[in-house]
């Protein structure tokens, strides 16, 4: 049957049924749905409780879910709808796999799905940063990876760059990041290193090329100018892909 919004649970508007839920990200929860205008799955993506008393959260939501209906990439999820009231929520597609963070609570990634990582996440950067976009959070539990296929899940961060800033540079760092922890199953900068910003250095880790550790270590450098583009980490990745 339909579920009609409730102000104590996380229900959803007419024409979509919950399956189940998926996971709690900090800004909203994800639902596997069932869309009966598609006679198909789709995710609901939808402002958790906590947050929809806050008009800059609903703003964040509804803005993200127009901005993913104006893109089109393989490694970035597609919308379907975004509905504003009376909570707001994104439909998404149907995502499959497991988010980057349950990965790596099972092991670091294997080398060939590390470079897969590096090579699509890369991509789906560069055509955000064609069309003035950057901040990408690319947190672990914002990344799905199913069978070799990366797809960023939220964009609700993103905004043009300010003045004296590049969408390189800043996006760099959080691709670097990323990587890193998919490498190791531990942040760059965790206890007792985040008031030196400089994380432990990758080549120890006997997996790795040197030039894939470079660029990784690269990407983590203070200096935003220190920072390789995207392109370069998608080029040394490539051959491993």
């Amino acid at each position: 049957m339909s579920l009609a919004f409730s102000a104590r649970s996380a229900a959803f508007t007419n024409g979509y049924r919950t399956i189940a839920r998926l996971w709690r990200a900090d800004l909203c929860d994800f639902y596997e749905a069932w869309s009966e205008e598609r006679e198909a799955r789709c995710v609901v993506k939808i402002l958790r409780p906590d947050r929809r008393a806050y008009a800059p959260d609903r703003r964040r939501v509804v803005s993200e879910g127009e901005l993913l209906l104006s893109l089109t990439h393989p490694h970035i999820v597609r919308a379907y709808e975004v509905r504003k009231d009376p909570v707001p929520f994104i439909v998404l597609e149907a995502i499959g796999g497991s988010t980057l963070a349950g990965m790596i609570e099972r092991g670091p990634l294997a080398v060939r799905d590390l470079a897969r990582l590096a090579t699509q996440i890369s991509s789906a950067l560069a055509y955000l940063h064609r069309r003035g976009y950057a901040n990408v959070d690319l947190a672990p539990s914002n990344v799905v990876f199913d069978h070799g296929h990366a797809r960023v899940l939220d964009l609700s961060t993103v905004r043009h760059p300010r003045t004296g800033e590049t969408a390189e540079s800043i996006d760099s760092f959080g691709l670097g990041s990323l990587l890193y922890q998919a490498a190791t199953c531990r942040a760059p900068f965790g206890e007792g290193a985040a008031g030196t910003h400089v994380a432990p250095s990758l080549k120890k880790n006997g997996r790795l090329l040197p030039a894939t550790v470079s660029v990784v270590m690269r990407c983590l450098s203070a200096a935003p100018a220190d920072r390789p583009a995207v392109a370069e980490v998608a080029r040394v990745f490539a051959p491993l892909a």
